[in-house]
């Protein structure tokens, strides 16, 4: 099967992660993959090694842009693909207005829990796909309830590739070592983990906190963490391509966001040997099965959160047991078995 595929990130989320993990993945099982990205994104450079795959770097600018939409029109009658994959919003516009989905089956990766706009442009759009891959129930029932046929919807979660499972030793405290993952976009709620933690300390909670990713809002959470008098205790490591060391390292992670399609940091967390707090938002309550797996804390409040954390430090107990039902739920998530589904959604679109 050849599979061009459309990422137009300009860095290195975990939808691009995912992007490259599952476009090497298809490329071992003998399909032909050739991977459409934005032009100086990781995606498309050398920076993120995605073997077997073809790769073709495109003008990066909004998906209605007339140079873009060219370049993907030049690919797909280069390539003359089975099946378009869109693996992220802008690469979804980009197939539809560049009218290569007119002629190719179109299969749509939805990683956000929010509502497609409901202008006449986003409901041509979402009409144009032949099948939707949602990863969460949650983001299958947002699809639905926007009018999307259950029938068209495939729920496949994000897998992990093999390196993110870690056995180490259990990090030994004090300190205890809280992590935070994500990027920096006023939705991962990196400030509410720096409150949690100035309040622990004020306490009198040895604690730490490492928070990994980058965006337009570091600044502002690094003046947080000064202003608040925890910034010596703050390692802000930036993307790094060691996470599951970092998590296994770690004896909590914090999770603190407004909005979340899937918490796949979640799962990488639990296969790392690291218990983890979230936001009880439907897509964490899925991924910890009710709190089976993972604490879930009904609100953003800092006090809150730091009283969670607290508990959770200081009952080692269930912090272990968590421990334990994280890594057999992070057991059942793994890259070659969404592979295997995906394969199967582009095979029958």
């Amino acid at each position: 099967m050849r599979i061009l595929a459309l990422d137009l990130g300009a860095g290195w989320r975990g939808g691009q992660k995912q992007t490259a993990l599952v476009a090497a993945a298809l490329a071992a099982r003998r399909h032909d993959v050739t991977l459409v990205a934005a032009a100086g994104s990781p995606l498309a450079s050398e920076t993120a090694p995605i073997g077997g795959v073809g790769r073709i770097p495109v003008p990066g600018r909004g998906e209605a842009s007339p140079r873009l939409l060219a370049a993907v029109a030049r690919a797909a009658r280069r390539v003359r693909p089975d099946v378009l994959w869109a693996s992220d919003g802008h690469g979804h516009g980009a197939a539809v207005w560049s009218f290569a989905a007119a002629r190719i089956p179109l299969v749509v990766h939805r990683r956000v829990a929010f509502p497609p706009g409901r202008d006449p442009l986003s409901r041509l759009k979402f009409r144009t796909a032949r099948r939707f891959i949602a990863i969460s129930e949650d983001v299958a029932r947002v699809l639905s309830e926007a009018g999307v046929p259950k029938e068209r919807i495939a729920v496949v979660p994000d897998g992990l590739p093999g390196e993110a499972f870690v056995h180490a030793p259990a990090p030994i405290a004090p300190p205890f070592r809280l992590i935070h993952a994500g990027a920096f976009d006023g939705l991962k709620g990196q400030e509410v983990a720096v409150a949690a933690l100035a309040r622990l300390v004020a306490d009198g909670l040895d604690a730490t906190l490492t928070l990994l990713g980058d965006g337009p809002r570091r600044t502002e959470t690094e003046r947080l963490a000064e202003t608040s008098g925890v910034l010596p205790r703050c390692t802000f490591a930036g993307d790094v391509r060691d996470v599951p060391a970092r998590l296994a390292a770690a004896h909590l992670l914090l999770l603190p966001s407004r909005s979340e399609g899937a918490s796949l940091v979640l799962v990488e967390a639990m296969a790392a040997g690291c218990a983890v707090l979230a936001h009880d938002l439907p897509a964490p309550r899925e991924v910890c099965g009710a709190g089976k797996a993972g604490r879930l804390v009904p609100t953003l409040e800092p006090g809150a959160w730091a009283d969670a954390v607290s508990n959770l430090l200081r009952d080692e107990t269930e912090r272990l047991r968590l421990v334990a039902e994280g890594r057999a739920t992070a057991a059942r998530r793994t890259l070659a078995a969404s592979v295997e589904h995906l394969e199967a959604v582009f095979e029958a679109a």
